[in-house]
């Protein structure tokens, strides 16, 4: 396989998905939808299933002739469209493997690994059938296409016109997640794509069949990385009729007046909503459509929208009629499902995730908790986090991260917060230096004495850095203007200030015993190491002589460990824990000296 591509001067990769940014707008966004995929969920099987679709025009490629190619003035193998049997990418080393086999189209535009690149600029590839086909079974009808190839800041659209001249996009390649040096895929070797066109051929009796590249970054496009192909490969293109029956989800939303969040405290419990978009992709209505959501865990919840007809070729939002409130802390799980009268035809584009949601005590968090890619800034400083709803007064003890493991020991880290309203900084921690442990374990932020968050306001809370070795992990799906990140350290700069789609794990801890403050009897109150094995030592200054005993508790207050009083005299001392008992785990220990107690935590491996 060829190499991918690494980092491109001048244009910011976002994360091990790297999936597209863009500057933020002047107003805050926030999201309509929430996109999940998973098992399809089948419909009674009340009837025999009906025709899937008949193909009436298909082209494998075996006749140039039948397409127009045009390279907007490039010419060779390696830029624009050719059509033959010969795979010419700078990345790929086979062809797509269709079932016609032999020609097939191909899209390239010149190589970004030598230096210079030798992308070609402001440039517009399209392929376009000659000649115009005869809608001879009526204009309930799907494109249909193999493909292979990836996608980096490119467009790969599909387009059709009724006139030979006027032309509508009808489908891309957008929805598939960007291939780069440290994450994402091209595109399965084949991969079918097919794109109900109905709606476009009213009263129609002929269409062309357009596909077009160029970039999707048009605002850069002075900047050659926007120009990038990894290669696309098209064969045996089909227009088909429709299947009588087949739903498609077009996307789901869950979540609290906007946002979704995996975790969410017991002082911020709010409704949830659910919802999905529908798109009846065949030919006859479907009757009888249902949306359910069913909770169990925690607590119970059977919830569905109310029951609706939808029409061929139309789409439709399902709601719950009523919303779910969790209440205890514990696990959510949330199952899913489509119905309807009619079986469907094409189940595999029903899919619906299930998947948890918990109420902790202290801990809020947007991600799903499955490290899935990270975010990185080349060489570069910068920083990445997430929106959270704060609906109760609530006071902020630690912020907690999870990393890469290709984060590197000693790389010095902070966290913002900041308001989202106008981005302006509200507070910063100090900066910490990473060991080993903290990578692979995660790290906590202790905010001393707190921060108080008010009730109403949204907050930006961001990890950074200015080192080029931190890579925060990432897990799970934000929409835009949900999670940012910053290419560099000056939020002032809106410039580069970017939302991502993969879901920072940056989460907000209001855990008190998070909170260090310095005690009237003693200063320098630390542990080391920590995380532990099998001991760890508790360092401290006494200001006066004092009685001093320590309580180790884990995280259900339960005492698993103690030192009785003892007098110290001023200065430096140490008090150990012995940890050999323990479980590996997250404990907190209490250091009280006189009358004044100091908690801190500590991790046992």
């Amino acid at each position: 396989m060829k190499k991918h591509i690494t980092l491109l001067s001048g244009l910011l990769l976002v994360s091990g998905a790297f999936a597209q940014k863009t500057a933020i707008s002047s107003t805050k966004e926030y999201p309509a939808k929430m996109f999940n995929t998973g098992k399809p969920v089948s419909a009674p099987a009340t009837e025999a299933p009906k025709a899937l679709g008949t193909a009436f025009w298909s082209d494998d490629f075996s006749t140039p002739g039948n397409w127009t190619i045009d390279n907007d003035g490039q010419s060779g193998a390696t830029f624009g469209w050719n059509i033959n049997s010969t795979e010419d990418s700078w990345y790929f080393n086979s062809p797509v493997n269709s079932t016609s086999d032999g020609n097939f189209a191909e899209v390239n535009n010149g190589n970004p690994t030598t230096t210079p690149g030798t992308q070609a600029l402001n440039v517009e590839y399209t392929l376009t059938t000659t000649n115009p086909i005869a809608l001879s079974m009526g204009t309930e009808v799907a494109l249909t296409f193999m493909q292979y190839g990836a996608h980096f800041y490119d467009k790969q659209e599909m387009l059709i016109s009724t006139d030979g001249t006027n032309f509508v996009s009808v489908g891309s390649n957008s929805d598939i997640p960007i291939l780069s040096a440290s994450g994402g895929s091209a595109y399965t070797n084949p991969t079918t794509k097919s794109i109900n066109i109905s709606q476009y051929l009213t009263a129609a009796t002929q269409v062309w069949v357009q596909f077009k590249w160029t970039t999707d970054i048009p605002a850069q496009a002075t900047n050659p990385n926007v120009w990038v192909a990894y290669g696309w490969m098209l064969d045996d293109v089909q227009l088909t009729t429709l299947p009588d029956y087949d739903l498609s989800i077009l996307s789901t939303y869950w979540g609290t007046a906007g946002l979704g969040y995996y975790q969410i405290p017991t002082t911020q419990i709010q409704p949830i909503d659910f919802s999905i978009n529908v798109l009846n992709n065949g030919g006859q209505d479907m009757t009888n459509v249902v949306y359910g959501v069913n909770v169990t865990g925690a607590a119970t919840y059977n919830g569905s929208s109310a029951s609706t007809t939808i029409a061929a070729g139309a789409t439709d939002s399902l709601f719950m009629t009523a919303q779910f409130t969790p209440s205890a802390v514990g696990t959510y799980n949330i199952a899913q499902s489509l119905t309807a009268t009619n079986p469907d035809d094409l189940p595999g584009d029903n899919a619906l995730t299930n998947f948890p949601i918990a109420v902790t005590n202290f801990v809020y968090a947007r991600d799903n908790g499955t490290a899935a890619g990270y975010t990185n800034n080349g060489t570069d400083p910068f920083e990445v986090g997430n929106l959270y709803d704060i609906w109760a007064n609530q006071t902020l003890y630690g912020i907690n991260v999870h990393f890469d493991g290709g984060t590197t020991a000693n790389t010095e880290i902070y966290a913002r917060v900041y308001d989202a309203a106008d981005f302006s900084f509200i507070a910063e921690t100090d900066p910490v230096q990473l060991t080993a442990s903290q990578i692979t374990n995660g790290y906590t932020f202790f905010i001393d004495g707190g921060l108080p968050l008010t009730a109403g306001k949204t907050y930006l809370v961001m990890v950074g850095s200015f080192d080029a070795t931190l890579k925060v992990a990432t897990a799970g799906v934000s929409d835009k203007q949900t999670s940012f990140f910053i290419d560099g350290n000056d939020i002032t700069i809106t410039a580069n200030v970017f939302y991502t789609t993969e879901t920072p794990m940056v989460r907000l801890n209001f855990d008190p015993s998070l909170s260090v403050s310095e005690s009237d009897f003693a200063t320098g109150v630390t542990s080391a190491p920590n995380p532990f094995g099998n001991e760890t030592k508790v360092s401290f200054n006494l200001k006066n002589d004092a009685a001093v005993s320590l309580v180790v508790t884990d995280m259900a207050g339960r005492t698993v460990y103690s030192v009785a009083s003892a007098n110290m005299t001023a200065g430096n001392q140490t008090i150990s824990i012995d940890g050999a008992g323990l479980n590996a785990g997250v404990y907190n220990y209490s250091l009280k000296v006189g009358d004044s107690v100091i908690t801190n935590r500590i991790v046992k491996k």
